[in-house]
């Protein structure tokens, strides 16, 4: 059954009357299906596609919903326009606007998180909240921007294979840096000079994405214009397929479906 047509109101307007369903593409659809008894024959190492680009999972890997929604954010970032120097960025609150559950997404991230599959970073000194990047993605990141900074290669890997492989806290302090990972003053001033750590306070450091301003110079200029151009409309509201076929700034580089997912996630709107 097709899901009504949306209307999006911001926090002062009307409740919008429509299933998250109808916001989340095929990619996540997938996932419900008709189940039928399975062959005798069918074990826990048996494969299946679920439908995300190919990826085949055992039966004892069928990712969790929040894992199949970190995906189908991914795919909503747009990674061209940031010419290499972002990894894909997802906002922990985008996860909300696909999933009711919020403390079942906690959990489950944090299970991904102690895994070292994703690594969540502070989203910038303001906000209180936290954006994610898969872990492959951000040490391919971290290595191509200290080699574009000339930051020693030994900093680089002793980086990599300490707190980036071993460590999954969003912060660290100098203890655990010199003495559980042998890091040298010399070497944290590089590694802040790489901003991977940004100061929180004396002796204490965020791991940190490099670049992070780049991504938070659209992140806010994005929320901003889709914000702004409810409000402007009558009543404060419009459908959701008419918002679709406004002409999005072309400043704001995160693009109208990845700030649905955020405005509705941070509560911003009501829907």
């Amino acid at each position: 059954m097709v899901a009504p047509m949306t209307q999006i109101a911001t926090s002062d307007g009307l409740k919008q009357r429509m299933s998250k369903r109808s916001i989340v593409n095929d990619l996540y659809k997938s996932r419900k299906r008709v189940c039928t008894a399975p062959s005798s024959d069918i074990n826990e190492t048996s494969e299946f596609n679920d439908g995300l680009n190919g990826t085949s999972f055992s039966a004892a890997e069928i990712p969790s919903d929040t894992k199949v929604s970190l995906l189908h954010l991914k795919e909503l970032f747009p990674l061209e326009r940031f010419e290499g120097r972002l990894p894909v960025v997802i906002v922990k609150h985008q996860l909300y606007s696909l999933i009711n559950d919020r403390t079942a997404v906690d959990k489950e991230l944090n299970t991904l998180k102690l895994a070292n599959e994703i690594k969540l970073f502070k989203l910038g000194a303001e906000l209180d909240d936290y954006c994610i990047v898969f872990t492959r993605e951000y040490q391919d990141h971290v290595i191509k921007v200290m080699s574009e900074l000339s930051i020693s290669k030994n900093i680089c890997n002793k980086f990599v294979n300490t707190v980036i492989k071993k460590y999954t806290d969003v912060c660290i302090n100098k203890d655990t840096l010199m003495n559980e990972f042998n890091f040298t003053d010399s070497e944290i001033t590089q590694l802040v000079k790489a901003s991977v750590l940004t100061v929180r306070d004396v002796g204490n450091w965020w791991v940190a994405l490099p670049n992070a301003g780049i991504f938070m110079k659209c992140f806010l200029r994005g929320r901003k214009a889709i914000v702004t151009m409810i409000r402007k409309c009558k009543y404060r509201e419009i459908l959701q397929t008419e918002l679709e076929q406004r002409k999005w700034p072309k400043v704001c580089k995160l693009g109208l479906q990845y700030h649905m997912h955020e405005v509705i996630g941070a509560d911003l709107i009501k829907w």
